[in-house]
Protein backbone atom coordinates (compact mmCIF):
# COMPACT_ATOMS: atom_id res chain seq x y z
CA UNK A 1 0.00 0.00 0.00
CA UNK A 2 2.97 2.82 0.97
CA UNK A 3 4.55 1.71 -2.44
CA UNK A 4 1.23 2.67 -4.41
CA UNK A 5 1.08 5.96 -2.61
CA UNK A 6 4.40 6.44 -3.35
CA UNK A 7 4.17 5.38 -7.06
CA UNK A 8 1.12 7.66 -7.11
CA UNK A 9 2.42 10.62 -5.66
CA UNK A 10 5.29 10.60 -7.87
CA UNK A 11 2.69 10.42 -11.30
CA UNK A 12 0.98 13.44 -9.52
CA UNK A 13 4.19 15.46 -9.01
CA UNK A 14 5.18 14.03 -12.88
CA UNK A 15 1.73 15.56 -14.38
CA UNK A 16 1.49 18.86 -12.65
CA UNK A 17 5.45 19.47 -13.73
CA UNK A 18 4.42 18.78 -17.32
CA UNK A 19 1.24 20.58 -17.24
CA UNK A 20 3.12 23.36 -15.84
CA UNK A 21 5.78 22.92 -18.74
CA UNK A 22 3.07 22.64 -21.57
CA UNK A 23 0.86 25.82 -19.90
CA UNK A 24 3.65 28.19 -19.48
CA UNK A 25 4.15 31.34 -21.33
CA UNK A 26 6.81 30.98 -23.59
CA UNK A 27 9.51 33.45 -23.74
CA UNK A 28 9.86 35.15 -27.20
CA UNK A 29 12.00 37.02 -29.84
CA UNK A 30 12.88 40.36 -29.88
CA UNK A 31 12.87 41.24 -33.42
CA UNK A 32 13.89 44.92 -33.01
CA UNK A 33 14.14 48.57 -31.58
CA UNK A 34 13.77 51.44 -31.50
CA UNK A 35 14.17 54.41 -29.33
CA UNK A 36 11.92 57.72 -29.98
CA UNK A 37 14.01 59.86 -27.58
CA UNK A 38 16.45 58.28 -24.70
CA UNK A 39 14.10 57.28 -22.61
CA UNK A 40 11.33 55.88 -24.74
CA UNK A 41 11.36 53.28 -27.03
CA UNK A 42 9.57 49.60 -28.94
CA UNK A 43 10.22 46.60 -29.26
CA UNK A 44 8.36 43.71 -31.64
CA UNK A 45 8.85 39.97 -32.28
CA UNK A 46 7.39 37.35 -32.12
CA UNK A 47 3.88 36.27 -31.93
CA UNK A 48 2.49 40.02 -32.43
CA UNK A 49 4.90 40.68 -29.19
CA UNK A 50 5.03 44.75 -28.81
CA UNK A 51 6.60 45.96 -25.91
CA UNK A 52 6.84 49.70 -24.81
CA UNK A 53 9.62 51.59 -22.19
CA UNK A 54 9.23 55.26 -21.45
CA UNK A 55 11.84 55.03 -18.31
CA UNK A 56 15.16 53.76 -20.06
CA UNK A 57 14.15 50.09 -19.64
CA UNK A 58 13.47 49.57 -16.35
CA UNK A 59 9.75 48.86 -16.83
CA UNK A 60 8.52 47.33 -20.06
CA UNK A 61 4.74 47.68 -20.76
CA UNK A 62 3.21 45.00 -23.60
CA UNK A 63 0.95 46.64 -26.18
CA UNK A 64 -2.16 44.98 -27.51
CA UNK A 65 -1.12 44.39 -31.43
CA UNK A 66 -4.35 42.54 -32.14
CA UNK A 67 -2.39 40.01 -34.22
CA UNK A 68 -0.02 36.63 -33.65
CA UNK A 69 1.87 36.96 -36.99
CA UNK A 70 5.92 37.33 -36.41
CA UNK A 71 6.67 41.39 -36.75
CA UNK A 72 10.17 41.94 -37.98
CA UNK A 73 10.35 45.48 -38.14
CA UNK A 74 9.56 49.04 -36.33
CA UNK A 75 9.54 52.65 -37.07
CA UNK A 76 8.21 55.99 -35.94
CA UNK A 77 7.98 59.15 -37.07
CA UNK A 78 6.91 62.68 -35.25
CA UNK A 79 4.89 64.72 -37.27
CA UNK A 80 2.21 67.82 -37.18
CA UNK A 81 -1.08 66.86 -39.03
CA UNK A 82 -3.47 69.34 -40.97
CA UNK A 83 -5.17 70.87 -37.67
CA UNK A 84 -1.08 71.37 -36.25
CA UNK A 85 -1.43 68.97 -33.52
CA UNK A 86 1.50 66.51 -32.94
CA UNK A 87 1.39 62.93 -34.01
CA UNK A 88 3.50 60.39 -33.05
CA UNK A 89 2.88 57.45 -35.83
CA UNK A 90 4.48 54.00 -35.18
CA UNK A 91 4.65 51.22 -37.78
CA UNK A 92 5.41 48.00 -37.49
CA UNK A 93 5.63 44.93 -40.41
CA UNK A 94 6.47 40.40 -40.01
CA UNK A 95 4.47 37.61 -41.27
CA UNK A 96 2.55 37.01 -44.17
CA UNK A 97 1.89 40.62 -45.30
CA UNK A 98 1.31 41.90 -42.24
CA UNK A 99 1.59 46.36 -41.51
CA UNK A 100 0.34 47.60 -37.70
CA UNK A 101 -0.16 51.22 -37.07
CA UNK A 102 -0.47 53.18 -34.39
CA UNK A 103 -0.75 57.25 -34.06
CA UNK A 104 -1.29 57.06 -30.55
CA UNK A 105 1.44 55.65 -28.89
CA UNK A 106 0.98 52.25 -29.03
CA UNK A 107 -2.57 52.38 -27.06
CA UNK A 108 -4.04 51.14 -30.32
CA UNK A 109 -2.80 49.60 -33.36
CA UNK A 110 -4.74 49.05 -36.68
CA UNK A 111 -4.25 46.29 -39.36
CA UNK A 112 -3.40 47.94 -42.71
CA UNK A 113 -3.60 45.73 -46.02
CA UNK A 114 -0.12 45.79 -47.76
CA UNK A 115 -1.60 43.58 -50.78
CA UNK A 116 1.02 40.55 -49.99
CA UNK A 117 1.50 37.66 -48.37
CA UNK A 118 5.17 37.76 -48.44
CA UNK A 119 7.29 37.88 -45.60
CA UNK A 120 8.17 41.50 -44.42
CA UNK A 121 11.47 41.97 -43.28
CA UNK A 122 12.29 45.82 -42.98
CA UNK A 123 10.57 49.32 -42.64
CA UNK A 124 11.86 52.62 -42.88
CA UNK A 125 10.36 56.06 -42.80
CA UNK A 126 11.96 58.66 -45.29
CA UNK A 127 8.96 61.24 -44.59
CA UNK A 128 4.93 60.75 -43.64
CA UNK A 129 4.43 60.83 -47.14
CA UNK A 130 7.74 58.25 -48.40
CA UNK A 131 7.97 54.95 -47.01
CA UNK A 132 9.40 51.92 -47.91
CA UNK A 133 8.98 48.36 -46.82
CA UNK A 134 11.29 45.30 -48.06
CA UNK A 135 10.57 41.36 -47.86
CA UNK A 136 10.71 37.95 -49.38
CA UNK A 137 10.88 37.12 -53.25
CA UNK A 138 12.26 40.42 -54.21
CA UNK A 139 8.94 42.48 -52.62
CA UNK A 140 9.49 45.90 -52.20
CA UNK A 141 6.62 48.12 -51.05
CA UNK A 142 6.42 52.25 -50.76
CA UNK A 143 3.50 54.31 -49.22
CA UNK A 144 2.89 58.02 -50.05
CA UNK A 145 -0.14 58.78 -47.81
CA UNK A 146 1.30 57.94 -43.85
CA UNK A 147 1.09 54.28 -44.38
CA UNK A 148 -2.49 53.79 -45.39
CA UNK A 149 -1.96 52.22 -48.38
CA UNK A 150 1.30 50.37 -50.36
CA UNK A 151 1.74 49.45 -53.92
CA UNK A 152 4.35 47.34 -55.20
CA UNK A 153 7.97 48.87 -56.63
CA UNK A 154 9.49 47.05 -59.41
CA UNK A 155 12.79 45.02 -58.70
CA UNK A 156 14.28 42.72 -61.06
CA UNK A 157 15.06 40.26 -58.05
CA UNK A 158 13.44 37.46 -56.74
CA UNK A 159 16.31 37.11 -54.09
CA UNK A 160 14.63 38.12 -50.30
CA UNK A 161 15.27 42.04 -49.37
CA UNK A 162 16.16 42.03 -45.89
CA UNK A 163 17.29 45.63 -45.29
CA UNK A 164 17.05 49.13 -45.90
CA UNK A 165 18.50 52.74 -44.94
CA UNK A 166 17.73 56.22 -46.82
CA UNK A 167 19.80 59.35 -46.73
CA UNK A 168 19.14 63.01 -45.75
CA UNK A 169 17.82 65.12 -48.30
CA UNK A 170 20.40 66.49 -51.08
CA UNK A 171 20.88 69.05 -53.48
CA UNK A 172 23.33 67.49 -56.13
CA UNK A 173 21.04 65.32 -58.56
CA UNK A 174 21.15 62.11 -59.53
CA UNK A 175 22.59 60.61 -56.00
CA UNK A 176 21.31 57.93 -54.13
CA UNK A 177 19.06 58.40 -51.97
CA UNK A 178 18.32 55.06 -50.70
CA UNK A 179 19.49 51.69 -50.41
CA UNK A 180 18.02 47.98 -49.88
CA UNK A 181 19.82 44.36 -49.52
CA UNK A 182 19.18 41.03 -49.28
CA UNK A 183 19.78 37.76 -50.16
CA UNK A 184 22.60 36.39 -52.47
CA UNK A 185 24.86 39.86 -52.18
CA UNK A 186 21.52 41.78 -53.92
CA UNK A 187 21.62 45.03 -53.26
CA UNK A 188 19.26 47.94 -55.02
CA UNK A 189 19.49 52.07 -54.53
CA UNK A 190 17.52 54.81 -56.21
CA UNK A 191 18.01 58.54 -56.82
CA UNK A 192 14.38 59.42 -57.10
CA UNK A 193 12.54 56.68 -55.10
CA UNK A 194 10.49 55.40 -57.76
CA UNK A 195 12.99 53.45 -59.52
CA UNK A 196 15.53 50.99 -58.45
CA UNK A 197 18.56 49.39 -60.01
CA UNK A 198 21.14 46.78 -59.04
CA UNK A 199 24.81 47.91 -57.37
CA UNK A 200 27.39 45.59 -58.12
CA UNK A 201 28.55 44.16 -54.79
CA UNK A 202 31.96 41.95 -53.81
CA UNK A 203 30.13 39.32 -52.20
CA UNK A 204 27.47 36.46 -52.56
CA UNK A 205 26.93 36.36 -48.90
CA UNK A 206 23.23 37.06 -47.46
CA UNK A 207 23.38 40.75 -46.72
CA UNK A 208 21.08 40.93 -43.40
CA UNK A 209 21.61 44.95 -42.26
CA UNK A 210 22.40 48.21 -43.83
CA UNK A 211 23.24 51.63 -42.25
CA UNK A 212 24.56 54.82 -43.28
CA UNK A 213 25.99 58.30 -42.51
CA UNK A 214 26.61 60.86 -44.70
CA UNK A 215 27.56 59.33 -47.83
CA UNK A 216 28.99 56.29 -46.28
CA UNK A 217 27.20 53.09 -46.30
CA UNK A 218 28.09 50.18 -44.26
CA UNK A 219 26.29 46.79 -44.69
CA UNK A 220 27.23 43.43 -42.80
CA UNK A 221 24.99 39.39 -43.27
CA UNK A 222 26.31 35.69 -42.96
CA UNK A 223 29.34 34.19 -41.77
CA UNK A 224 30.69 37.44 -40.56
CA UNK A 225 30.69 39.95 -43.66
CA UNK A 226 31.01 43.14 -43.36
CA UNK A 227 30.89 46.04 -46.61
CA UNK A 228 31.56 49.14 -46.48
CA UNK A 229 31.26 51.79 -49.69
CA UNK A 230 32.30 55.89 -48.79
CA UNK A 231 30.47 57.01 -52.17
CA UNK A 232 26.58 56.02 -51.29
CA UNK A 233 27.04 52.03 -52.70
CA UNK A 234 28.69 53.43 -56.12
CA UNK A 235 32.28 51.01 -55.15
CA UNK A 236 32.84 48.67 -52.49
CA UNK A 237 35.54 47.42 -50.26
CA UNK A 238 35.40 44.40 -47.70
CA UNK A 239 35.93 44.84 -43.89
CA UNK A 240 37.48 42.25 -41.53
CA UNK A 241 34.61 42.14 -38.85
CA UNK A 242 37.12 39.42 -36.19
CA UNK A 243 33.68 36.98 -36.42
CA UNK A 244 32.14 34.51 -38.74
CA UNK A 245 28.62 34.56 -36.99
CA UNK A 246 25.90 35.98 -39.01
CA UNK A 247 25.43 39.73 -38.08
CA UNK A 248 21.98 40.58 -37.79
CA UNK A 249 21.89 44.73 -37.42
CA UNK A 250 24.03 47.65 -37.62
CA UNK A 251 23.57 51.18 -36.34
CA UNK A 252 25.72 54.29 -36.78
CA UNK A 253 25.58 55.38 -32.91
CA UNK A 254 27.21 58.77 -33.84
CA UNK A 255 29.52 60.34 -36.90
CA UNK A 256 32.11 57.52 -36.62
CA UNK A 257 30.66 54.98 -34.34
CA UNK A 258 29.41 51.19 -35.48
CA UNK A 259 27.32 48.87 -33.26
CA UNK A 260 26.57 45.14 -34.75
CA UNK A 261 24.52 42.81 -33.25
CA UNK A 262 25.06 39.19 -34.13
CA UNK A 263 24.81 35.45 -32.87
CA UNK A 264 25.59 33.71 -29.54
CA UNK A 265 25.74 37.28 -28.02
CA UNK A 266 28.51 38.75 -30.31
CA UNK A 267 28.33 42.61 -30.24
CA UNK A 268 30.77 44.08 -32.88
CA UNK A 269 32.43 47.91 -33.23
CA UNK A 270 34.05 50.05 -35.56
CA UNK A 271 34.92 53.32 -33.96
CA UNK A 272 36.19 54.60 -37.72
CA UNK A 273 33.57 54.16 -39.82
CA UNK A 274 33.89 50.48 -39.97
CA UNK A 275 37.26 49.96 -41.20
CA UNK A 276 38.36 47.83 -38.07
CA UNK A 277 35.96 45.92 -35.84
CA UNK A 278 36.20 44.92 -32.27
CA UNK A 279 34.29 42.03 -30.83
CA UNK A 280 32.31 41.88 -27.50
CA UNK A 281 31.60 39.44 -25.33
CA UNK A 282 28.42 40.51 -23.71
CA UNK A 283 26.64 38.72 -21.04
CA UNK A 284 24.09 37.40 -23.47
CA UNK A 285 24.48 33.67 -24.75
CA UNK A 286 21.31 33.87 -27.41
CA UNK A 287 21.37 35.37 -31.07
CA UNK A 288 21.29 39.38 -30.59
CA UNK A 289 18.76 40.19 -33.53
CA UNK A 290 18.85 44.03 -33.29
CA UNK A 291 20.00 47.58 -31.39
CA UNK A 292 19.19 50.86 -31.33
CA UNK A 293 20.36 53.89 -29.06
CA UNK A 294 18.66 56.50 -27.67
CA UNK A 295 21.58 58.46 -27.42
CA UNK A 296 25.25 58.37 -28.35
CA UNK A 297 26.21 56.48 -25.12
CA UNK A 298 22.56 54.33 -23.74
CA UNK A 299 21.35 51.55 -26.27
CA UNK A 300 19.64 47.76 -25.90
CA UNK A 301 20.31 45.04 -28.23
CA UNK A 302 17.50 42.66 -27.89
CA UNK A 303 17.46 38.83 -29.18
CA UNK A 304 15.86 35.51 -28.55
CA UNK A 305 14.00 34.34 -26.04
CA UNK A 306 13.07 37.45 -24.80
CA UNK A 307 16.93 38.68 -24.04
CA UNK A 308 17.28 42.46 -23.64
CA UNK A 309 21.38 43.40 -22.37
CA UNK A 310 22.07 47.46 -21.66
CA UNK A 311 25.09 49.99 -22.52
CA UNK A 312 25.88 53.37 -20.95
CA UNK A 313 29.20 54.25 -22.80
CA UNK A 314 28.44 53.75 -26.54
CA UNK A 315 28.68 49.96 -26.67
CA UNK A 316 32.06 49.13 -25.50
CA UNK A 317 30.33 47.48 -21.97
CA UNK A 318 27.22 45.99 -21.94
CA UNK A 319 25.44 44.12 -18.48
CA UNK A 320 22.02 41.97 -18.64
CA UNK A 321 20.23 43.84 -16.07
CA UNK A 322 19.27 47.17 -15.53
CA UNK A 323 18.47 49.38 -12.29
CA UNK A 324 17.47 52.74 -11.29
CA UNK A 325 21.36 53.37 -10.70
CA UNK A 326 21.68 52.50 -14.04
CA UNK A 327 18.93 54.38 -15.34
CA UNK A 328 19.70 57.39 -13.99
CA UNK A 329 22.11 57.40 -16.96
CA UNK A 330 19.62 57.63 -19.20
CA UNK A 331 17.91 60.84 -18.23
CA UNK A 332 16.31 62.88 -21.11
CA UNK A 333 17.68 65.82 -23.02
CA UNK A 334 17.54 68.90 -22.50
CA UNK A 335 16.65 69.85 -26.13
CA UNK A 336 15.38 67.72 -29.21
CA UNK A 337 15.34 69.40 -32.47
CA UNK A 338 13.21 67.81 -35.46
CA UNK A 339 14.01 67.48 -38.88
CA UNK A 340 11.94 69.73 -40.63
CA UNK A 341 8.42 68.88 -42.40
CA UNK A 342 8.34 68.19 -44.95
CA UNK A 343 11.80 68.29 -46.36
CA UNK A 344 12.73 68.90 -49.46
CA UNK A 345 9.53 72.11 -49.08
CA UNK A 346 8.18 74.73 -51.13
CA UNK A 347 7.94 77.18 -50.02
CA UNK A 348 7.11 76.75 -46.64
CA UNK A 349 8.17 73.97 -43.84
CA UNK A 350 7.21 73.22 -40.30
CA UNK A 351 10.35 72.68 -37.30
CA UNK A 352 9.45 70.83 -34.21
CA UNK A 353 11.47 71.26 -31.21
CA UNK A 354 11.42 70.00 -27.42
CA UNK A 355 12.63 71.96 -24.90
CA UNK A 356 12.89 69.76 -21.40
CA UNK A 357 13.58 72.69 -19.27
CA UNK A 358 13.42 76.50 -18.76
CA UNK A 359 15.49 77.83 -21.19
CA UNK A 360 16.67 81.05 -23.29
CA UNK A 361 15.76 79.77 -26.96
CA UNK A 362 17.52 80.53 -30.22
CA UNK A 363 16.59 79.72 -33.90
CA UNK A 364 18.48 81.23 -36.95
CA UNK A 365 18.35 79.84 -40.41
CA UNK A 366 21.74 80.46 -42.39
CA UNK A 367 22.63 80.30 -46.23
CA UNK A 368 25.42 77.20 -47.54
CA UNK A 369 28.29 80.39 -47.17
CA UNK A 370 27.09 80.68 -43.62
CA UNK A 371 25.13 83.74 -44.06
CA UNK A 372 22.14 84.44 -41.83
CA UNK A 373 18.82 84.15 -43.44
CA UNK A 374 16.34 84.91 -40.95
CA UNK A 375 15.39 84.66 -37.11
CA UNK A 376 12.49 82.48 -36.55
CA UNK A 377 12.33 82.26 -32.53
CA UNK A 378 14.07 84.22 -29.58
CA UNK A 379 12.45 84.09 -26.46
CA UNK A 380 12.31 82.41 -23.22
CA UNK A 381 10.58 79.42 -22.84
CA UNK A 382 9.08 76.87 -20.82
CA UNK A 383 9.27 72.88 -20.66
CA UNK A 384 7.26 71.61 -23.37
CA UNK A 385 6.76 70.64 -27.59
CA UNK A 386 6.70 73.78 -29.96
CA UNK A 387 6.54 74.25 -33.60
CA UNK A 388 7.23 77.44 -35.80
CA UNK A 389 6.99 77.84 -39.62
CA UNK A 390 9.68 78.76 -41.88
CA UNK A 391 8.62 80.36 -45.19
CA UNK A 392 10.98 80.59 -47.47
CA UNK A 393 9.31 82.15 -50.59
CA UNK A 394 11.73 85.05 -51.96
CA UNK A 395 14.84 82.95 -51.35
CA UNK A 396 16.30 80.39 -54.14
CA UNK A 397 16.13 76.38 -54.06
CA UNK A 398 19.36 75.19 -52.48
CA UNK A 399 20.70 73.46 -49.22
CA UNK A 400 20.15 75.98 -45.62
CA UNK A 401 20.69 75.25 -42.06
CA UNK A 402 18.68 75.73 -39.14
CA UNK A 403 20.33 76.31 -35.56
CA UNK A 404 19.20 75.91 -32.43
CA UNK A 405 20.71 77.65 -29.62
CA UNK A 406 19.89 76.93 -26.00
CA UNK A 407 20.58 78.46 -22.61
CA UNK A 408 19.40 76.45 -19.29
CA UNK A 409 21.27 78.63 -17.38
CA UNK A 410 23.55 75.95 -16.24
CA UNK A 411 24.01 74.95 -19.79
CA UNK A 412 24.58 76.12 -23.28
CA UNK A 413 23.52 73.76 -26.21
CA UNK A 414 24.02 74.36 -29.72
CA UNK A 415 21.82 71.80 -32.57
CA UNK A 416 21.80 72.23 -36.40
CA UNK A 417 20.01 70.44 -39.00
CA UNK A 418 19.76 70.92 -42.84
CA UNK A 419 16.71 71.68 -45.06
CA UNK A 420 16.01 71.70 -48.81
CA UNK A 421 14.48 74.65 -50.64
CA UNK A 422 13.09 72.98 -53.78
CA UNK A 423 11.30 75.69 -56.87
Amino acid sequence: MKLNKTLLTIATLFFILSAVKIFSQPVLNENSIKFENVQTATIVGQDGLIMRTEDGGLSWLEQTSGITNVLNSNEFINYLDNTGTPVNMQLAVGENGIIVKSIDDGLTWNIIQSGTIENLNDVVIYSPEMIFVCGNNGTLLSSNDFGESWGPLVLETSNSLNHLTVFSPSTFVNTINAVVVGDSGTCFATTNMVDWYSLTIPTTENLLSVTSMEDVLVCAGNNGTILKSINKGVDWVESSSGIITNIFDLLFVNATTVIGSSENGIIVRSEDLGDNWTTIITPANVDLFAVNFGSELFGISTGAEGTKIYTTDGGATWVSNINTAFAKNTKIEPVNLNQNYPNPFNPSTIINYTVNDNSNISIKVYDMTGREIRTLVNSFQGSGTYSVSFNAANLASGMYFYVMRVNTGSNEITKTMRMILTK
